[in-house]
């Protein structure tokens, strides 16, 4: 598989990533925003994760033929992999009921948005994937930042954001085992 030759971007990267497509941006007289997720956000803002391997984002309208241009210039000029871009976040975002975005970085023609950690929170335990996606520790961590203690206090967090009927057992299952871990009983 070719997962295994994908170059990991740590959080100087990323950023490093973001400054060149401002100056991209710039000289082709473009703003965009971007709202970044999952990993790539995990590992800039609370940097719990060494690296990443793409950046889950989702793009608002621009020129879309010069931006993809940019892309590819970006690629390129980093040594990045196919998929080094992910937009597949445009999938579950779909089941949100309201995005809580928060700015993170501010260029002269790129914004960067980021979910709060509380609706990044709400789609760890809605996505509840199995290892070796990382939503499991990074739910642990959002739940300690968040001074989550109660599994009703997760609950009520996840209904703002998420139908609660979208929760099914292997949700509850993610839920049961994040509370042991953080050492509470959350049968």
């Amino acid at each position: 598989m070719m997962m295994d030759n994908i170059e990991m971007m740590d959080r100087k990267k990323l950023l490093d990533i973001f400054e060149y497509l401002n100056e991209r941006l710039l000289e082709n007289q473009l703003q965009l925003e971007i709202t970044v997720y999952d990993g790539s956000i995990m590992t800039m803002v609370y940097d719990n994760r060494p690296a990443t391997r793409d950046i889950d984002c989702v793009f608002s309208d621009v020129n879309q033929k010069l931006f993809n241009y940019i892309l590819e210039l970006t690629k390129y000029a980093f040594s990045l992999s196919e998929g080094w871009i992910n937009e597949e976040i445009k999938e579950p975002l779909k089941s949100i009921l309201k995005e809580d975005k928060e700015t993170y970085k501010v260029y002269s023609n790129l914004k960067i948005l980021k979910p709060s950690a509380k609706q990044l929170l709400a789609m760890k335990i809605l996505a509840a994937r199995p290892e070796p996606a990382k939503d499991f520790i990074d739910a642990y961590l959002l739940c300690k930042d968040l001074s989550i203690k109660t599994k009703e206090e997760l609950l009520h967090l996840c209904e703002e954001y998420i139908p609660l009927t979208l929760i099914g057992e292997r949700q509850q299952n993610f839920i049961r085992y994040l509370g042991e871990d953080l050492g509470y009983d959350w049968k």
